[in-house]
């Protein structure tokens, strides 16, 4: 089962649509979630997008720190933010606020995220926040990113393959992602075998 962790954003519903594809998915608000998160009958946890930032999801930081290294972590948008920010990353303001962008991206080919997937690889974009490119030197040496932003070189996906934590800033269960399911599929697959 993944237990997906609910920060009351609109597309959460969306993710859990993607994902039931791959595993039977329980969808808990995050003042709810811990428990199942740490039960057995949880293979795969993931931080589902939401308003605001990291900081404002207290209870879901702590339940980071209780699976990471023990579960497969996947976090999307918000998810990707707090994960990283939790590892040594700075969360910042973007310039340009992106909701509803497609935007074309680099992607690292060897890595598992983006395994057998061909260029051009497009994701829908709906954030105002950003990681700090400058502070990704603060990061854990396993943490590597997979995608950037061509234009901006802001890093948009990462794995940690020893730790199973995956991240990526965009949201792959968007129309606009056009390998959406196989980027999910990649990682699921990875995670839960």
């Amino acid at each position: 089962m993944i237990l997906l962790v609910d920060h009351k954003d609109s597309f959460t519903r969306n993710l859990e649509h993607l994902l039931s594809d791959f595993e039977e998915v329980v969808v808990l608000d995050r003042l709810e979630a811990t428990e199942v998160a740490n039960s057995e009958e949880s293979r795969m946890v993931v931080f589902s997008p939401g308003p605001g930032k990291p900081a404002d999801y207290p209870e879901t930081q702590a339940l980071y720190h209780q699976l990471r290294g023990k579960k497969p972590i996947l976090g999307v948008c918000l998810g990707f933010q707090l994960m990283l920010e939790e590892e040594g990353a700075r969360i910042v303001r973007q310039p340009q606020v992106l909701h509803g962008v497609e935007t074309e991206i680099e992607t690292d080919p060897e890595s598992v995220t983006y395994a057998g997937i061909e260029p051009p690889v497009k994701v829908g974009r709906y954030h105002s926040l950003q990681v700090e490119s400058s502070s990704l030197s603060h990061l854990p040496t396993g943490i590597r990113t997979t995608a950037r932003d061509r234009i901006r070189n802001v890093p948009l996906s990462f794995e940690d393959c020893e730790r199973r934590l995956f991240g990526m800033q965009y949201h792959p269960e968007s129309f606009l992602s056009n390998h959406g399911h196989a980027i999910l599929a990649n990682v699921i697959h990875y995670c839960m075998g």
